[in-house]
């Protein structure tokens, strides 16, 4: 009887930390089906991008913003815009919030710039339309994208309106600044890598790396996170 309350122990003891593995490995887990492994399910996966590079925390969170009227005159329709445009200015600063606009590099926009602005054509008859972005710092907390977008959101709801316009919301998305200062740490990534991979075949083995003269390119790689890589190839031949 002392003999099996003994093994029964040693048994539950093995079992509890066991178990304690397990709980360890589960944010690595990765579900293994008799089908072949295909990762385009990941949210965030890009079967372009290259699988060595950087990743890091992103400088900013963009939401795109769209102020529309649809008054019947055009002078009109351009005034209520313009009113709109500029509460959402002031409104912005006690919320941490920062308008800003541009195509690829985001400017910011302020009450003495913001008529340089194009405003064009909605997506109906007789409407015109300004497009913008809502931009707040990423910071040092683990804040991720969707409460930021509810925070967006929600500041967008309290902006008065003016006649016939009104605020759109779009995605949101993530900014880095200047990221070609990145591009040494990149190379030093692939550099890295590709070594450590060739010390594998031994030391008659070296590395010969294509293509690190090719751009630079960015994409989100978590809620609050950005990959940058550069496209490349290595080959592992003998020196």
């Amino acid at each position: 009887m002392l003999i099996f309350k003994y093994f029964t122990a040693i048994v539950m003891t093995i079992t509890l930390l066991s178990l304690e593995q397990v709980i360890a490995q589960d944010e690595n887990n990765i579900i293994v089906t008799g089908t072949r492994s295909d990762r385009s399910d990941y949210e965030y996966y890009d079967e372009d991008q290259a699988a060595i590079g950087l990743t890091r925390k992103a400088d900013f969170f963009v939401k795109s913003l769209f102020i529309t009227s649809d008054s019947r005159d055009r002078e009109v329709r351009k005034q209520e815009v313009w009113a709109m445009l500029s509460a959402l200015i002031e409104q912005a600063k006690s919320h941490n919030i920062t308008i800003v606009a541009g195509d690829y590099q985001l400017k910011r926009v302020t009450l003495e710039n913001m008529k340089e602005l194009p405003i064009r054509g909605g997506r109906r008859p007789d409407t015109s339309r300004i497009s913008i972005y809502a931009r707040i710092a990423v910071g040092d907390g683990e804040i991720g994208s969707k409460e930021i977008d509810s925070k967006i959101d929600n500041f967008v709801k309290n902006i008065p309106v003016t006649g016939r316009s009104l605020i759109e919301t779009g995605s949101i998305g993530l900014v880095i600044d200047n990221p070609d200062q990145y591009r040494a740490a990149v190379v030093k990534k692939i550099a890295d890598e590709s070594k450590k991979y060739a010390s594998f075949f031994g030391n008659d083995y070296g590395v010969e790396i294509r293509g690190l003269d090719s751009e630079l390119y960015f994409q989100q790689a978590s809620p609050n996170e950005v990959f940058l890589y550069i496209g490349h190839s290595f080959i592992i031949k003998p020196k």
